[in-house]
């Protein structure tokens, strides 16, 4: 049964039509700048649609400008995928409507239909390819691609597979009978294949940016505001993930604190102290090891898993770590004093009897190594080898809450007396 052309006309632009205003809607709520670029794109569709009738009365209008309305969407696609993969948009892509403008010095008198349809067909292939290059390539990655941005861009890719074929057909006889009047099987074809392709693009773009979002909120939750790392859930759940990868290669939990860090607070206001924070959380991004697992425990104390170090290299990261903070707060305009830290290190033999004996364990050895570390005049790190807790000593309290203070001043009670000193 032939397809009504005009009937898969309007269906196009009623979807198109719809699909604008949810993208607009979506945006709106999620103000991704790329739903307004894929929102002007399906605005350009309805735009093209609408005027496609006027074909048998005007040319220029009815094909031409209907016709170069598509190619225009397509660009537009390609904008909202660039800003999606957080780049920005240069006019370079806009001047595939160069080759679509030389085609109005075609004279009247020859049949036009195969110069048209080549062209349109190959632009709209070129910018839907490229479309799909910008959201599925591996070489330029973004950071918040997502599965549903994955789909979209496997859509722009079978999408531009398509408008190649039909570049490619142009010229093959009944292909394209008369685009002035809808007639060949190529032309039906596309059609319905629009219909499907504007109802998947519509569902996927607002699918993709609503992923991202959900992602940022989820990322959001599990992070410290002022300093980016894991807050203290985000951290348990991290490292034991880590503590479980790690199978019998040695690893080490450090925690480290800034010292005298209340009397910064007090005597100097929290803004110095934030300051501070952020340019040691700042170090520790540089300087740590890809697969170490960092969290802010409370206060100025974070800890840091790294699931795969020898023993041997643990005094040398945390001389790294103490040097750049030092040298980091030195170059502070308003630091009142000077920036060192106090670092404790838990060294255990095997990630599996880590997480034997449990994150809490490994945390309170690493606490004792570093009470001695402020104990012998801060600004250092001691490390301690480690082994199971027994159970009265994690109901004593040994193991830090937020914000407590790793001081000797502070501290009470002999060191844990499975923790023996490296």
């Amino acid at each position: 049964m032939p397809i009504d052309a005009l009937t898969m006309l309007f269906m196009t632009l009623g979807i198109a039509a719809v699909a604008a205003v949810f993208l607009a809607v979506e945006w709106r709520a999620l103000r991704n700048p790329a739903l307004l670029f894929w929102s002007a794109g399906f605005a350009t569709i309805v735009l093209g649609c609408s005027i496609s009738p006027l074909r048998a009365t005007s040319f220029l209008l009815g094909v031409w400008f209907a016709n170069g309305l598509l190619v225009c969407a397509h660009l537009l696609f390609l904008a909202g995928a660039t800003r999606f993969a957080g780049r920005r948009t240069g006019p370079l892509p806009w001047a595939l409507l160069l080759p679509w403008g030389a085609l109005l010095l075609l004279p009247e008198t020859i049949d036009r239909t195969p110069a048209f349809a080549v062209a349109n067909a190959g632009l709209v292939a070129t910018a839907s390819l490229a479309t799909a290059h910008r959201l599925l390539s591996r070489a330029q990655a973004f950071p918040d691609r997502t599965s549903a941005s994955d789909a979209l861009g496997a859509v722009f890719l079978v999408h531009g597979g398509f408008y190649v074929l039909k570049a490619g057909l142009a010229l093959v006889p009944g292909a394209f009978v008369s685009l002035v009047g809808f007639k060949g099987v190529m032309i039906q074809i596309s059609l319905f294949e629009g219909v499907l392709v504007v109802v998947l693009l519509a569902l996927l773009m607002a699918a993709s940016a609503r992923r991202r979002r959900e992602e940022e909120m989820a990322a959001l939750a599990e992070r410290d505001p002022l300093t980016g790392a894991f807050n203290r859930r985000a951290f348990e759940s991290r490292a034991d993930a880590a503590l479980r990868g790690a199978g019998t290669r040695p690893g080490a939990l450090l925690l480290l604190d800034i010292d005298r860090f209340k009397g910064v607070n007090d005597g100097f206001g929290h803004l110095v102290g934030d300051r501070l924070l952020v340019a040691l959380t700042g170090v520790l991004s540089e300087t740590l090891p890809r697969a170490a697992v960092l969290g802010r425990l409370g206060g100025d104390e974070f800890a840091i898993l790294v699931p795969d170090i020898a023993p041997r290299d643990v005094q040398d990261l945390g001389d790294a770590v103490r040097a750049r903070f030092a040298a980091r707060g030195a170059a502070m305009p308003d630091c009142p004093v000077r920036a060192s830290v106090s670092i404790g290190a838990a060294l255990f033999a095997t990630g599996a009897l880590a997480r034997a004996s449990g994150l809490a364990a490994l945390v309170a050895c690493a606490d004792a190594a570093l009470y001695e570390a402020k104990s012998r005049g801060r600004d250092r790190l001691c490390p301690r080898d480690f082994g199971p807790l027994a159970p009265d000593d994690l109901s004593r309290g040994i193991v830090p809450q937020a914000g407590r203070r790793s001081d000797p001043r502070e501290a009470s009670g002999p060191l844990p007396r499975t923790c023996e000193r490296a």
